[in-house]
């Protein structure tokens, strides 16, 4: 029997997406293709071609392995979070993170309305109870993310020179959500003195890479 402390071994893969299915995608990683089912969030984020990063859970049940793969790790915590309460799955905590958005959770958890997970599909009204009594008082200090997956931090770091640079990323075709990240994390790395257009978009298109 394989031990639940490999559950751990894959942290996150990159590579190019071969193939985008209804809850799952295909990444070829140096010509090895891993399959990951995703929530509807992070496949809406994705195109066939693209290099991307996935955040992985592995899932370990008995000889099986399955990938869970995240656009951001504020979403795996989440998916982790809501799994961790008697009767939700994998499958039907992915189910909770196509359907709702994080502040949609917190409110059900903090308002006691069950009724609001089981919007998602797989959730019945007495698993949604359970839902939002298991998770009061744990929800607090959990990141909240917008509906296309980006965290709040990051939405509202884009200002100035940052939605200038937002702006730029947008008429280059890429994904509002792959730029505000992208955007956040470059801002993060220069100083206040270097935060000047050219350098912030030469390093979110790094991150973008």
């Amino acid at each position: 029997m394989i031990s639940r402390k490999l559950g751990a071994m894959i942290y996150f893969l990159k590579g190019i997406v071969e193939e985008l299915g209804e809850n799952f995608l295909a990444l070829d990683v140096n010509g090895v293709g891993y399959q990951a089912y995703c929530s509807a969030k992070t496949l809406s984020m994705l195109d066939v071609g693209e290099v991307t990063k996935l955040h992985i859970h592995t899932h370990v049940r008995e000889q099986e392995f399955t990938l869970f793969g995240f656009a951001s790790t504020d979403e795996r915590e989440w998916f982790q979070l809501l799994t961790s309460v008697s009767g939700v799955g994998p499958k039907v905590g992915l189910a909770i993170l196509s359907a709702l958005t994080t502040d949609e959770m917190v409110g059900a958890v903090q308002n006691g309305e069950g009724k609001v997970m089981a919007r998602a599909n797989g959730v019945g009204p007495k698993l949604g109870d359970r839902i939002v009594l298991e998770l009061k008082g744990k929800v607090g200090a959990m990141p909240t993310m917008s509906a296309s997956g980006a965290s709040t931090q990051a939405t509202l770091a884009v200002s100035g020179v940052n939605a200038e640079v937002l702006s730029a990323l947008s008429n280059l075709g890429y994904k509002p959500a792959q730029a505000e990240k992208a955007v956040f994390s470059a801002s993060e790395k220069l100083d206040a003195e270097a935060m000047t257009f050219d350098n912030l978009f030469k390093t979110s298109l790094q991150e973008l890479r």
